[in-house]
């Protein structure tokens, strides 16, 4: 019967990602502006982002919407904010986002390149990137000195990719998870996070604001929530 209601009546992507876990929903960049230099968020708190070097109204995950063009070189969005890292709660949360390659040659790159990451430190991390020696993606949650990650090797696909990765020292567990189903095994033995994000590591696309491992391709519809969202949930925003 839902294919039968007409697409206007339909909800939204946006607007699904905002109903999800609403009241631990800390940011949400759609990364969908045709021009300008402010990353909005829409999750109502107001914690903007700055793009530097991106091209925006890019192509997008077929919501009706764009996305965010990354150059492999120069481009990054620093999310920083007070605000932000403020909210921020390395102990327990998730981060869901799409992402795509410029080419499917860029999954044979001879360098990592960072999609997200957060840092506080070298202690306290987590980030999303292309893992090179890999040729896949890589997850990585590390607090208090011990890390955890999750690699997908061998990804060639040009195509739009979601991924998400929740966290919970309460649970004992980090997962990774690739349009919408769980990748590699339920990381536990989780350390403790201490201090809060760097004003130069929280960056969408790159290492840093420097910046380097600029991402080569696509980025769209990155929430932050404080908590860890179930494997239902994220299976329901695989589905655009």
């Amino acid at each position: 019967m839902l294919d039968r209601i007409p697409l206007l009546y339909k909800r939204n992507y946006y607007e699904k990602v905002k109903s999800i876990a609403s009241g631990n929903l800390i940011a949400y960049w759609p990364l969908w502006e045709g021009s300008g230099d402010v990353a909005y968020d829409i999750s109502g708190n107001g914690r903007n982002g700055a793009y530097t070097a991106v091209t925006l109204g890019s192509g997008g995950i077929g919501d009706g919407k764009t996305s965010a063009l990354f150059d492999g070189s120069t481009s990054f969005c620093n999310v920083y904010s007070t605000s932000f890292v403020n909210a921020f709660n390395g102990a327990e949360g998730t981060i869901s986002m799409w992402l795509q390659a410029s080419s499917a040659t860029v999954w044979a790159g001879a360098s990592d390149l960072q999609i997200l990451r957060f840092v506080a430190d070298a202690n306290n991390y987590t980030y999303n990137q292309f893992r090179a020696a890999s040729d896949g993606l890589r997850c990585l949650y590390t607090a208090g000195a011990t890390a955890k990650s999750v690699t997908l090797a061998n990804v060639n696909s040009a195509d739009w990719i979601h991924v998400a990765w929740t966290w919970s020292k309460t649970a004992d567990q980090f997962i990774y998870y690739i349009n919408g189903s769980q990748s590699g095994s339920t990381q536990t033995g989780l350390g403790t996070w201490a201090g809060t994000l760097a004003s130069a590591t929280t960056v969408i696309g790159a290492a840093s604001t420097v910046p380097t491992s600029v991402w080569d391709g696509r980025i769209a519809h990155v929430p932050v929530w404080t908590t860890p969202l179930t494997a239902a949930q994220i299976a329901s925003l695989a589905v655009v």
